[in-house]
């Protein structure tokens, strides 16, 4: 199969892309910038179905690209992370958090997705978070992005049923892992505003604690989810890992206030 695969510059995506090329997809590996392609390029250059590119999913001449592609399989990988508190998050950052996460993404699921239904065949795999089920201090506009992308698909999965077709639309909801991500995601959670001033060193000790404590250091239990989602015949609706975290957001979902 043809897989074009967002934000795979490193971690989860990146994995993935290797993973699939070993199993003789060929793979369209795409990165944010030029920069990060070249870089990827060097690193992938004895995988000889893996092609990288730059692709920009904020940008439209780029997703446009994408559908002269004509992929089997589109894994909307792609994100940002944007750490604050609600009072005094700042607007832009808000706007552009929700640029890429929901929008930008949307504009190319929808891009491909249409290409897909006129040839009733394809699959498309969304990341998503467990951060879609829980509160979090801090997180709260990053975790909203989440939740609005997880209720599209799910909505999107009901209209596909409807339709009859047969192209796929699966969510992805991965817990924590150890990409580097959660500890940018950190560093730049708290904000130099004046409500929580006198706390926030706490408040990042604590966190940095429970994140080296809960990460998972291997990403192979949510890449086995990722490629069952691409290759299944009937894959899942929802893949969430690892278990334990994923247990806990259920748990979570049934108890909660």
């Amino acid at each position: 199969m043809r897989i074009l695969i967002t934000g795979a510059a490193s971690g989860i995506a990146y994995l993935t892309a290797l993973t699939l090329a070993e199993r003789d997809h060929e793979v369209y590996l795409t990165c944010h910038s030029e920069k990060q392609a070249e870089t990827v390029k060097q690193k992938v250059k004895d995988y000889k179905n893996i092609k990288v590119m730059k692709i920009d999913i904020t940008k439209q001449e780029d997703r446009k690209r994408v559908l002269d592609l004509n992929v089997d399989v589109l894994y909307n990988h792609a994100g940002i992370g944007l750490g604050g508190s609600i009072i005094e998050a700042d607007m832009d950052k808000v706007r552009e958090n929700f640029e890429v996460n929901v929008f930008s993404s949307f504009r190319l699921l929808q891009l491909v997705l249409r290409q897909m239904v006129e040839k009733d065949k394809g699959r498309i795999v969304v990341m998503s978070s467990l951060a879609d089920t829980f509160p979090i201090a801090f997180a709260g506009v990053y975790s909203a992005t989440k939740a609005s992308i997880t209720m599209i698909i799910k909505s999107l999965q009901k209209e596909l049923f409807l339709m009859a077709t047969n192209v796929k639309v699966t969510l992805i909801e991965p817990g924590l892992y150890h990409t580097g991500f959660n500890e940018v995601f950190l560093d730049n959670k708290y904000d130099d505003g004046k409500y929580f001033s006198d706390i926030k060193k706490e408040l990042y000790n604590v966190e940095h604690f429970l994140f080296k404590l809960f990460e998972k250091k291997k990403l192979d239990s949510i890449v086995v989810k990722i490629v069952r989602a691409v290759e299944d015949e009937k894959p899942k609706s929802v893949y969430k890992a690892p278990l334990s975290q994923a247990l806990l957001a259920r748990l979570y979902s049934i108890f909660k206030a």
